[in-house]
């Protein structure tokens, strides 16, 4: 259970962001931070300073995304959209705002495709969205270790890995294309699989 944590709502100014990676074109990120709190995370220099002076302990919270998505969903040019990558689009604080269930709506509807990376089975709170726009997304789901031990280590307030493995399933037996993030890995931790 993670203690002390701070949860600022702001105002974003865009919801779609060009990505940085290849294989993305626009990045969409509901929160800033990340109540995981995984040590390796490279997202810790990518935050306000008071989520990465407090990693896994302070998020926040971009209030009006929805707004901006339906706006920019119409104007931009279709892409591959990748939620999240700088934050876990289902930590924690996803429970109270339900932001990704809207927006997984509003790409999909308006001609995107959208891939998903969490570390966390809240997914499965939008199995059915996911369904529905099966053939416009896929789900990753990260796994550094199954060893329990280890996973506290690396990631402090992480759901269970065995919990992710088990969502994983279950998203796959919906017939939603699903895939395994294998990482990272950690020499003399979890080099050993």
């Amino acid at each position: 259970m993670i203690e002390n944590i701070k949860i600022f709502e702001i105002n974003a100014r865009h919801a779609l962001g060009k990505s940085g990676m290849a294989e993305l074109d626009y990045a969409f990120n509901p929160y800033l931070g990340c109540l995981h709190g995984c040590r390796y995370c490279y997202a810790i220099d990518m935050s306000p300073s008071e989520a990465s002076s407090n990693w896994g302990r302070t998020v926040f919270v971009r209030k009006n995304i929805i707004t901006l998505l339906e706006r920019e969903a119409r104007t931009y040019k279709r892409g591959i959209v990748g939620m999240s990558t700088i934050t876990d689009p289902y930590q924690s604080v996803e429970m109270k705002f339900r932001i990704m269930p809207k927006a997984i709506e509003i790409l999909s509807r308006n001609g995107f495709y959208v891939t998903i990376q969490t570390k966390s089975p809240l997914i499965l709170k939008d199995i059915e969205i996911l369904e529905k726009y099966r053939n416009n997304l896929d789900v990753g789901l990260t796994v550094t270790t199954i060893d329990r031990k280890v996973a506290a280590l690396l990631e402090p307030y992480a759901p269970d890995p065995v919990k992710r493995l088990n969502a994983l399933k279950k998203l796959t037996q919906r017939k939603i294309k699903t895939w395994l993030y294998l990482g990272p890995i950690v020499r003399g931790l979890n080099d050993n699989i």
